[in-house]
């Protein structure tokens, strides 16, 4: 049973970053060390969903399908991931140059050494 609930997830999950290019880019900000420096102009993509939601919003107030509601739920939270998406590729920045320093300044103290 477990194997057939993380099978599906599974397949969810690599249909929805092959057909939605947003979750493309969380994964290229978050997960390589040379594209950290571009999560918080990711930030500023948030505006759009939230705009969108918006939109949604107002369509489901004036008595729109309750199938708008999918819409502005995933609008919602890809909104809040892209806001969090800034502070958290700071803090893996800031790991990885402090990675490379320590390295760095291992090497020039094992050269004194040696």
């Amino acid at each position: 049973m477990l194997n057939f609930i993380v099978s599906g997830f599974a397949n969810v999950v690599a249909t929805l970053n092959r057909h939605l290019p947003s979750l493309r880019l969380i994964q290229r900000v978050v997960h390589r060390r040379d594209s950290h420096k571009w999560g918080v102009p990711a930030m500023l993509l948030a505006v759009p969903y939230f705009l969108l939601a918006n939109v949604f919003k107002v369509i489901l107030e004036d008595g729109g399908h309750a199938l708008f509601s999918l819409p502005l739920l995933w609008c919602l939270v890809m909104g809040i991931v892209f806001l969090a998406l800034g502070p958290i590729s700071l803090v893996l920045l800031f790991a990885a140059r402090a990675r490379e320093v320590m390295t760095q300044r291992r090497r020039a103290h094992s050269r004194m050494n040696a």
